[in-house]
């Protein structure tokens, strides 16, 4: 198993998108994200983003999903979704500590049941990191 779509398949259930933390915008897609939901800068800011340490990172609602999270388990702003996001799994964690790789695995059904660590970093985009 080589390639990516074998070892992952995104089932748009929405688990990568619980939990506060971690999903932060550059400049530069926050400009995207704004431009597509047709709004200032500031409104984004305002509306979906954080305040302190991480101002640029995406707020949680009451339900701890992501603000851009729907009910369908859809992502609002697909097309311009933060880079992190496009990654998914294929994130530092997983891609470095086979334990990571195995909690995301438990938790997401994305996942081939029959892959293995050894296989997910084989399937990484680029190869093994």
């Amino acid at each position: 198993m080589s390639d990516s779509k074998a070892a992952f398949q995104c089932r748009q259930c929405g688990i990568c998108c619980l939990g506060r933390g971690g999903v932060r915008l550059s400049r530069g897609e926050a400009g995207l994200v704004a431009a597509f939901l047709k709004i200032s800068p500031a409104d984004l800011f305002t509306l979906y983003l954080g305040a302190g340490p991480a101002p640029w990172e995406i707020r949680t609602g009451p339900d701890n999903y992501c603000l851009f999270h729907q009910a369908d388990g859809r992502c609002l702003i697909h097309p311009v979704k933060p880079g992190i996001c496009r990654d998914w799994p294929f994130l530092p964690g997983p891609l470095k500590h086979e334990s990571a790789f195995l909690e995301a695995k438990a938790a997401c059904p994305g996942f081939s049941k029959e892959l293995s660590w050894a296989e997910f970093l084989a399937s990484a985009p680029g190869g093994r990191p």
